[in-house]
């Protein structure tokens, strides 16, 4: 096992942050999101079960960019950060706010499908 997965267990309040890091990457965090615009841009052509898929995936995601943005908010409050440190946390947490109104916009539009 990889010494991330082990911090992964260890640190129980970094566990989303640090799976997207491990795991996921933030890279692949833009790819999903990528794909699910597009997916959503064909729209009616998404079967029932294809928009619920994604509608769980969006969802998931949006979750894990919402417990990385707490996260760093926590290092910043709980930690002592020099204003270097402090100006990378924030900016960790603007492209996760990002990412995550983008990936709340799929879901919209895929509930706007659904009804």
């Amino acid at each position: 096992m990889d010494e991330c997965c082990h911090e992964t267990r260890r640190r129980q309040p970094f566990r989303a942050l640090l799976y997207i890091i491990c795991r996921m990457g933030i890279r692949d965090f833009i790819r999903h999101l990528e794909e699910h615009r597009d997916k959503v841009e064909r729209g009616m052509s998404l079967t029932f079960d294809e928009r619920e898929e994604m509608l769980r995936e969006a969802e998931t995601m949006v979750g894990m960019a919402d417990a990385a943005v707490k996260e760093l908010e926590s290092v910043i409050n709980n930690r002592r950060v020099n204003l270097p440190e402090e100006h990378a946390v924030r900016f960790a947490q603007d492209v996760f706010l990002y990412l995550r109104d983008e990936e709340e916009k799929v879901k919209e539009r895929l509930r706007s499908l659904a009804s």
